[in-house]
């Protein structure tokens, strides 16, 4: 039997897992990771808001932001805030109604930290909704995210794209 309880509370966030026979207690105290964490619900408070040059703001000037491949607007690896805006924002306004990433977990190891979340929209083209969980992966340098891997059911954003 297992059992994993997690306290959210910020600074003294702890997380305990229960095992047959062994009991964990994980308590970051490295301000690093709590750091990370905090950046990169900035991003998606920002992103939340429309909040776009503060959404650029809070990524780095050597940036490495690649999407899942078969994602829409997949096009490699994107290499400056420049790019995410015109290759992902831009035709993410452009082709859907209410677009959302809304990230509820994060973990964190260090200045790495994956947050598990869900997309949601309706296309324009098509009037289809759809939601799909995702999992993004994001290396946070200076204060600034450096680098992103998305993880999602493509399938499904693009089923809500196709007439």
């Amino acid at each position: 039997m297992s059992t994993a309880i997690r306290s959210a509370g910020g600074e003294g966030e702890v997380l305990t897992f229960e095992l047959s026979r062994a009991r964990f207690v994980l308590q970051p105290s490295d301000s690093l990771m709590s750091n990370a964490i905090e950046i990169v619900r900035s991003f998606y408070d920002a992103l939340g808001r429309g909040d776009v040059p503060a959404v650029l703001a809070s990524l780095h000037e050597k940036l490495e932001w690649t999407e899942a491949e078969r994602f829409p607007y997949y096009s490699g690896t994107w290499h400056s805030p420049q790019e995410v805006l015109d290759k992902l924002f831009v035709p993410l306004s452009r082709d859907w109604d209410g677009f959302s990433a809304k990230a509820h977990e994060f973990i964190a190891d260090g200045g790495r930290v994956v947050s598990l979340g869900t997309y949601a929209g309706k296309s324009k083209a098509t009037g289809k909704s759809m939601t799909s969980p995702f999992a993004h992966v994001w290396t946070v340098r200076d204060g600034k995210l450096a680098k992103f891997n998305m993880y999602t059911d493509t399938a499904k954003v693009l089923e809500a794209l196709k007439h």
